[in-house]
């Protein structure tokens, strides 16, 4: 009896990683660090009216700075695993099956010969270390949490830190609700952003009726109950066209939703102005001021005599 020898092959299985770099170009940045300028800019998106007392600002940050160049490459990592198996099945098909005839087939003898399996690890791009190059240039952009001052006819003024895409949006209606006087006059609001080098203004006039409205909006007249009972002093005047009724709390506690009304003969009375004719020479008008208030704290009702004198 023949017996058929077998050669038995011992393989190792191997596995290895390689990485391919391919060149990405070259890219060019400014570095903010080293600026030689930053200059703000301003942008007045909206002013109030009587109907929306919103201020928005947006802020920009112009940047002269140096520019920095970097070579960057992508980076890609492969693994690649040999199967053992593959010459072994190899063999055993050359010896029992097909035999020599798969020496006429190479893209199934490269297979069974290699038995490599490809695996593409993962890519990253890579930069080189940049070097500064001697141009400058200036970029404008958003300036995240970049500060302005909004000061109101250099009575009120407040500094607002800007959001992450440099808008700065503000209720003017509380702002002018902190002024010690009911405005007499058009309002002047300036709006500033400074850096070290620079600085930018934009300016802008609230007329007289739209001043007026938005200081009356941004009266506080949410309730409140005191913890002990308000004490009011009331003094009314003449100031030029107004006629200025002034409350004062000498008390402990806070009034809540403290309202004075006019009642008087005169119709006119009832509206914002008091529009007397040219040919008024003298008249004596009554008027009274009634109060009222939320937690039962009211003023007593002031009558006064309105004197007009024409000349």
């Amino acid at each position: 009896m023949r017996y058929l020898p077998v050669l038995l092959l011992a393989v190792l299985a191997s596995a290895c990683t390689y990485t391919v770099n391919t060149p990405a170009g070259k890219v060019r940045f400014v570095e903010e660090k080293e600026a030689v300028r930053v200059a703000p800019v301003l942008s007045l998106a909206s002013t109030p009216t009587k109907t929306d007392p919103t201020l928005t600002v947006h802020l920009t940050k112009k940047v002269h700075a140096p520019i920095y160049e970097a070579e960057q490459t992508d980076e890609v990592s492969t693994e690649v695993n040999f199967d053992p198996t593959s010459p072994i099945a190899f063999l055993l098909d050359a010896l029992f099956g097909d035999g020599l005839t798969l020496f006429g087939e190479p893209d199934k003898l490269r297979r069974a010969l290699t038995g490599i399996e490809t695996t593409v690890l993962g890519s990253r791009r890579v930069r080189s270390e940049p070097r500064r190059t001697s141009e400058l240039q200036e970029i404008l952009g958003p300036w995240k949490a970049g500060a302005v001052t909004i000061d109101i006819d250099n009575a009120v003024s407040r500094w607002v830190v800007a959001d992450d895409g440099g808008v700065v949006s503000v209720n003017l209606a509380e702002e002018i609700g902190l002024m010690q006087t009911y405005p007499r006059d058009a309002l002047n609001v300036t709006v500033s952003a400074v850096t070290a080098t620079d600085r930018d203004d934009k300016a802008f006039r609230l007329d007289l009726e739209t001043a007026r409205g938005l200081y009356l909006q941004g009266v506080d007249m949410s309730s409140h109950t005191p913890g002990a009972a308000p004490e009011m002093l009331v003094t009314v005047r003449v100031d030029g066209p107004l006629l200025v009724v002034e409350v004062i709390n000498r008390g402990g506690g806070a009034t809540s939703q403290l309202r004075g009304t006019l009642e008087s003969p005169f119709p006119a009375l009832s509206g914002p102005e008091l529009p007397f004719p040219d040919t008024t020479r003298y008249a004596e008008i009554p008027i009274r001021i009634v109060f009222s208030e939320r937690n039962g704290f009211v003023p007593e009702d002031v009558a006064v005599t309105l004197t007009v004198i024409g000349r």
